[in-house]
């Protein structure tokens, strides 16, 4: 419990906030439940990644990549 409270402090997460969290999630304790309630206060999420939001700016790189692009850094 230590590692979160202090993952949450790192983060910005006022004290009152984390208290509320922890209270909220001590029996059902996981980073999902975690990270909803942070979204809830207004947080963004601290221990899931939603890699969905990094696969459009990925895909557009590795295409660019797969047509030949990016040969300007070897001239």
């Amino acid at each position: 419990m230590n590692s979160i409270i202090y993952e949450l402090r790192a983060n910005d997460v006022k004290e009152e906030d984390i208290q509320t969290i922890i209270a909220k999630v001590k029996n059902r304790l996981t980073e999902e439940n975690l990270d909803k309630e942070l979204v809830r206060l207004g947080y963004p999420k601290i221990f899931t990644v939603d890699y969905d939001d990094y696969y459009d700016d990925d895909n557009d790189d590795f295409e660019d990549m797969k047509k030949g692009g990016f040969r300007d850094f070897e001239e």
